[in-house]
């Protein structure tokens, strides 16, 4: 019985892998993925986000750290993510999977995971990998600012833009 339980699923397993050879698995970012494949697909980045992040944990952040975190977001981030009274761009609304917005989807990892995600980036999503282009203080900044995202509003968000914009101004992110 087991014989032909192992026999049974290795020909499935090659009928699989020959129908995506095969070209008839659809590779269109249009296409929505299925409910397993987005399943499937978020359970591996989970896991390998989860067991590769590493202990360290920056809890605190500077008014200015924050103020730099809240300008790389704006120039990086807010185009994929969308931010408070921002709404996606057209391009993040044609990604799949699409971009998780960070005010909500930051809640579900730890500060190490969020940094090791920004750092590394996240293969066939779209996300990019900063740590060769920023540094470790930059990304930190980064991280303290998307965790301070769910309690702005729109209104303060849209302050922080005209305040920080250009980096001159010394302000408090409240």
């Amino acid at each position: 019985m087991r014989f032909l339980f192992g026999f049974v699923s290795a020909i499935v397993v090659v009928i699989i892998i020959a129908a995506l050879a095969a070209g008839t698995y659809d590779v269109a970012a249009s296409a929505p993925d299925t409910a397993l494949e987005f399943e499937i697909m978020h359970s591996i980045t989970r896991n390998s986000v989860r067991m590769r992040a590493g202990d360290e944990e920056r809890q605190t952040w500077t008014e200015a750290e924050l103020r730099n975190g809240f300008q790389d977001y704006n120039e990086m981030c807010v185009v994929c993510h969308a931010a408070p009274g921002k709404e996606r761009t057209p391009t993040s609304k044609g990604m799949r999977p699409q971009p998780p917005l960070l005010a909500e989807a930051s809640k579900q990892w730890t500060n190490a995971q969020l940094f090791r995600i920004v750092k590394n980036g996240v293969k066939m999503t779209g996300m990019p990998a900063f740590g060769p282009t920023h540094s470790d203080e930059k990304i930190w900044n980064l991280v303290g600012f998307i965790r301070r995202l769910p309690q702005i509003s729109p209104d303060e968000f849209s302050t922080m833009e005209k305040n920080y914009g250009g980096g001159e101004q010394e302000q408090h992110l409240h």
